[in-house]
């Protein structure tokens, strides 16, 4: 199952909404109190909410029936968060919201950003995600005695070699565990 493409680019925005804060920030003048871009800026903050509040409530939602999988060896790839602070460094090099022209480029560099995340199955390593309490693991296991590895979206601590668990399938090599040493 791959990920929905619309999913994808939600995913994607939540992970940048950090960024909208910043560039409130940066498009706010102190002096006036008020914002240069109102309207520019209130779109980039509704698309963050409402990107984040879908996320959520969808990882809340997801259900499970699955047979439990017996975990082999995991992986942390976690630390992999710092390829999204490359948008963020380049937010604090004079980004202004009225230049028409910074704005294309920023939004062709995100954009090629967007395809990158999504073409490497790095989508979920999410800012936004391991705030919520969620980290990403490369994890070996067993499903009906045959081996496994796929990427594991985890919430709370790391999962143990030899540690049960029940999984949901987001998209192609990506699950999301729901629940932890189950009652068969």
């Amino acid at each position: 199952m791959k990920l929905r493409f619309p999913m994808a680019v939600i995913i994607f925005l939540s992970a940048y909404s950090p960024l909208a804060i910043i560039f409130a920030i940066q498009d706010f003048d102190f002096e006036a109190y008020s914002w240069e871009h109102p309207y520019l800026v209130s779109w980039i903050f509704a698309a963050s909410l409402i990107s984040c509040i879908i996320v959520w409530a969808s990882v809340k939602l997801l259900k499970t029936s699955s047979p439990p999988v017996k975990v082999i060896q995991v992986s942390n790839r976690s630390g992999e968060l710092i390829n999204y602070s490359i948008p963020y460094m380049i937010s604090f090099f004079v980004m202004d919201l009225g230049d028409i022209n910074m704005l294309v480029s920023f939004a062709f560099f995100m954009c090629i950003m967007f395809w990158m995340t999504l073409k490497t199955h790095n989508i979920f390593i999410n800012p936004v995600l391991a705030m919520l309490g969620y980290n990403l693991y490369d994890v070996r296991y067993e499903l009906n005695k045959k081996e496994y590895e796929n990427f594991f979206l985890i919430k709370g601590e790391r999962l143990s070699s030899g540690e049960q668990c029940r999984i949901i399938e987001i998209s192609e090599q990506l699950y999301l565990v729901a629940d932890r040493n189950p009652e068969v």
